[in-house]
């Protein structure tokens, strides 16, 4: 008789505790009970969304969202995710990862002002028209070029198990390459060793040269025009030769090409054509090389970017930032359906 109810003696506690309210937990792929949710969670925290601090300093920032994760689940959607679980069995989810500069991180000119990524948006609308919950890592950095991407971005862990897990990539960079080289340009000729902090910064010293001295700008424009693209073509080869590596055969990935970001700034006439030049032969590198590699590259060079830009003229706004999610998001579409 003692050892009948040594036997069913954990089936009781078990049930007790059920009573008591415990239940499962789904949450991005793995299962915990409720009890044991705060040890879970903090775990994540450490992992997955980091604090601001971190994000700054490693560029990477996860959320995560969709109908089985969201606050307003419906009866049957729990039902499922539970039964899930007690099979053992992960969620399925849409990953999405987004590399790049200061256009895919989302920056914002106005520190009151948050600016939500292309790249959270687009995770967002894709994963509900798929009908499942998504992860979003964003590893873009403000400042990177492609060099940057190539030498302090892809060599990183969790940038590459990021990549090797993604559904669909994300990537826009380019414009830094183009401003870096803006900068080098006006430093040189103006013979001066100030680090320009921006190009906002580099474009006043420039205008203020040049209404003293106006022949200056021909100096300008000669330079940039001797740009040396092979350096640029190289980097960007070596970026999508790591991506493509690392990357699931079925992934998808998605390149925006360039829109000319000081558009908006005063420039002269004739500068400005030289830039817009210059971002059309970029351009042309991006596009040469898409079939090679698989990517889509989504058009923003001939979208309405420019007239949706922040006050330093440069970066995407939040409307700017939804007209380049809904591009990215239909050359995705265009991807998957072929």
């Amino acid at each position: 008789m003692r050892k009948n109810i040594l036997k069913i003696l954990p089936v009781l506690l078990a049930v007790l505790l059920l009573g008591t309210g415990t239940a499962l937990w789904v949450s991005r792929g793995f299962t915990v009970s409720e009890s044991e949710s705060g040890t879970a969670q903090g775990e994540e925290d450490k992992t997955g969304k980091q604090t601001g601090a971190e994000a700054e300093s490693q560029g990477g920032i996860e959320t995560s969202g969709g109908a089985a994760e969201s606050e307003n689940e419906n009866a049957d959607m729990q039902s499922e995710d539970i039964s899930q679980a007690e099979q053992g069995e992960s969620v399925l989810a849409f990953h999405v990862t987004v590399l790049g500069d200061s256009i895919a991180k989302g920056y914002s000119g106005d520190k009151a002002v948050d600016i939500e990524s292309y790249g959270s948006i687009a995770a967002d609308k894709l994963s509900g028209e798929l009908g499942m919950p998504y992860s979003f890592q964003n590893f873009a950095k403000n400042g990177l070029d492609s060099a940057g991407m190539n030498e302090k971005i892809l060599p990183r862990e969790d940038v590459q198990e990021s990549i090797a897990s993604a559904d669909v990539i994300f990537i826009t960079l380019g414009s830094n390459d183009l401003l870096n080289e803006c900068k080098r340009v006006i430093q040189e000729i103006l013979n001066t060793d100030t680090k320009f902090k921006s190009a906002d910064e580099a474009l006043e010293v420039l205008e203020d040269a040049v209404k003293r001295n106006p022949f200056l700008i021909l100096k300008i424009i000669d330079a940039l025009g001797n740009w040396d693209y092979l350096s640029f073509e190289e980097q960007w080869l070596s970026m999508m030769d790591t991506v493509c590596s690392l990357k699931q055969e079925d992934a998808e990935i998605v390149v925006t090409n360039i829109y000319n970001p000081v558009a908006n700034l005063k420039l002269p006439s004739t500068m400005n054509q030289v830039v817009e030049d210059i971002i059309k032969n970029m351009n042309g590198i991006i596009d040469d090389h898409a079939a090679e590699y698989g990517y889509a590259a989504a058009d923003l060079f001939d979208s309405d970017i420019s007239g949706h830009v922040q006050k330093d003229g440069l970066h995407p706004d939040q409307e700017g930032q939804r007209l380049i999610a809904d591009i990215v998001c239909e050359e995705y579409k265009t991807l998957s359906q072929e």
